[in-house]
């Protein structure tokens, strides 16, 4: 998954494609043409769009493709004399290209041959929900191999239930991996981190192999978490890795994610306040807040669009009631298989990202943390009533 063997490479030449396409059509000269590939690559390259994936999603690219398009169009209009309205040609052609590798890429994922075999390393839930993921959606491109063991306890009570075999413990990893002929590995811990874990990430770290990482029950090490955090299932991962970008590459990812974000902002808000008039319509709220592990490890409160009307139950012999959930009517069951039940997350992360740096941290430990506490039911404050 490194840049000039995965989808980044792919998606520069589907990009460079794009931008050509609609150069010639606008009968764009060689030279400005040539300039406004070079933007192209170095826009999208700073707006992640490059970035090693395990979900593919258009939708997600959308306000990063439309900044790249108006810096495409800028150059084209400027340089090579082209009409403005070229800019929704190129749009138009980017979108298409990444829509049509997105599905080539899931279509060669399906089929075994982008599949990248991959370890486990933990064996409680997180492990566990992490490979039964994996092995039931192949479009992610990684298909798990089996489990390493952590801890003390016998091979024998930790192998029970898995889903795959139990390939050794911890302190043959590396020789597993190498009998495994695997080059992915995931870290899941079910608890404190120990030396012999410790160890091994760190291992993993300098070693030639793409880390991801359940960020609950990390051990320190001086690694750099990769945003953002992609949920495999219903469990969080992020990618670990020894060094990030420099000072001036940083400058340049912070001032195209602020455009970024902005635009997406600019689309979004306006959608967001459409959504939250039927939501409450139907639900008699817009709002509930659920628990979520943020890339660091921290529990963390996110809002989501309400699905559901909460009904009042009455218990029998007492003046005290209780509300608790309904059904999902027919608002919030669009929501949900639409995945628009997130866009106050998605919104709230954007203006988040516009106010304080993201993308990669400094270099620091990346410290394990107590996992979060499992959803509750979509249940407001005060809804005690007596």
């Amino acid at each position: 998954m490194r840049w000039s063997g995965g989808i980044g490479a792919a998606l520069g030449l589907a990009e460079v494609a794009a931008v050509v396409a609609a150069g010639l059509v606008a009968r764009t000269a060689p030279a400005p043409l040539a300039l406004a590939c070079a933007v192209a690559l170095v826009v999208a390259r700073a707006a992640d769009l490059h970035r090693a994936r395990l979900v593919l999603w258009i939708v997600e690219d959308l306000p990063a493709l439309l900044v790249t398009a108006a810096a495409v169009t800028a150059v084209l209009v400027v340089a090579g004399d082209a009409p403005p309205v070229i800019g929704v040609l190129v749009l138009a052609t980017l979108v298409l290209a990444h829509t049509a590798l997105y599905a080539g890429t899931h279509l060669l994922r399906r089929t075994g041959r982008l599949l990248r075999r991959v370890l486990v390393l933990g064996t409680g839930t997180a492990a566990r929900k992490v490979a039964l993921t994996l092995l039931a959606r192949p479009e992610l491109g990684l298909a798990p191999v089996g489990f390493v063991a952590t801890g003390d306890r016998a091979g024998a009570d930790l192998a029970r239930g898995l889903p795959l075999a139990l390939v050794g413990p911890v302190t043959a990893l590396p020789r597993a991996m190498a009998e495994a002929r695997v080059d992915v590995v995931v870290v899941a811990l079910s608890g404190p981190a120990g030396d012999a874990e410790a160890a091994a990430v760190e291992g993993l770290l300098a070693a030639p192999a793409d880390v991801f990482a359940v960020p609950t029950w990390l051990p320190d090490v001086a690694a750099q978490t990769r945003p953002p955090a992609e949920r495999i299932g219903n469990v969080a991962v992020v990618r670990l890795q020894r060094r990030g970008p420099s000072a001036p590459v940083r400058a340049v990812k912070r001032a195209v994610e602020v455009a970024v974000a902005a635009v997406a902002l600019a689309v979004l808000v306006p959608l967001g306040g459409l959504l939250a008039l039927p939501v409450y319509v139907e639900t008699g709220g817009v709002l509930v807040r659920r628990t979520r592990v943020d890339a660091a490890g921290r529990p963390v409160w996110v809002r989501r669009f309400r699905t559901r009307r909460a009904r009042s139950v009455a218990r029998p012999g007492t003046t005290f009631s209780i509300e608790i959930p309904g059904r999902p009517g027919p608002v919030g069951r669009v929501l949900r298989r639409t995945r628009l039940v997130a866009l106050p997350e998605v919104v709230t992360t954007l203006a988040h990202t516009v106010r304080h740096p993201a993308g990669w941290a400094e270099p620091r430990s990346v410290r394990s943390a107590p996992p979060a506490r499992p959803d509750q039911a979509q249940v407001d404050a005060g809804q005690l009533a007596r």
